[in-house]
């Protein structure tokens, strides 16, 4: 039996009206994600692809068409870690705990097994100025898993960070998702990126801002950005932007 669908996109458009100008940012986009599925929208600059997972978030209203996450409660995480100054670690993931109605006396309990899970055992009471990049994007993943989300929804949480730090926390998402059963839908410009974490790729190209193919990638867990099979993988998907890329023009 195939898997319920976690999220249905039926022919969203978004239209931006506050220009002289409207700015048709999507247009007619359709996507149903499986429950546990891990896809990422893969993409040029200006193709939609954050317009589309704001909306999906509920920050943004379509223009058109409708989302449905089948009751699924949606967490979000940022290119920036978006982390409170003036709380600690664990002010920043009681934050969420609150927002979330999760009753106070199991927040310790929550705290300490979220910040395990991110393996920052004992970052609980630093300050995000005294992390590293990759430590204040565990810790805003840890404050996305404690709203208790079934879909995560990822716009580029580590394309500002160096390679090593960002092939490390590729390892550690991929390992969240597969001990929560997690739904993710994943922000990239980045093809080796994409072909690495993904079950799925879905294509979007710019002008207007649409979906224009989907990318099975069948390749076994784990995965290394080094492989020779995610390297084919990574230019199949190159050559597949610059064709659309190419018909857009």
């Amino acid at each position: 039996m195939s898997p319920a669908p976690a999220l249905t996109v039926n022919e969203v458009s978004k239209v931006f009206t506050d220009t002289q100008v409207p700015t048709v940012a999507l247009k007619d986009a359709s996507l149903e994600v499986a429950e546990g599925e891990f896809i990422c929208l893969l993409g040029r600059s200006g193709c939609g692809k954050s317009t589309l997972l704001s909306m999906i978030a509920g920050l943004a209203s379509p223009t058109s068409g409708a989302i449905d996450t089948h009751g699924n409660r949606v967490g979000m995480m940022f290119q920036d870690a978006n982390l409170f100054p003036w709380l600690t670690v664990r002010g920043n993931i009681e934050l969420a705990l609150r927002l979330s109605g999760i009753p106070k006396p199991e927040w310790d309990g929550r705290v300490q097994d979220l910040l395990a899970m991110v393996e920052l055992p004992d970052a609980g009471q630093k300050r995000p100025h005294q992390l590293s990049g990759g430590m204040r994007q565990r810790v805003s993943l840890a404050r996305a898993l404690a709203q208790e989300c079934r879909i995560l929804l990822m716009d580029e949480p580590f394309a500002s960070l160096d390679a090593l730090t960002r092939d490390t926390l590729h390892e550690e998402i991929a390992r969240v998702w597969a001990q929560r059963g997690l739904t993710i839908v994943f922000v990239t410009h980045n093809v080796r990126e994409a072909a690495r974490l993904a079950d799925r790729v879905v294509i979007m190209s710019p002008s207007p801002g649409r979906i224009v193919d989907e990318v099975p990638i069948g390749l076994p867990r784990p995965r290394r950005l080094e492989q020779p099979e995610v390297a084919a993988a990574s230019g199949k998907l190159r050559e597949l932007l610059d064709h659309y890329d190419l018909k857009a023009a």
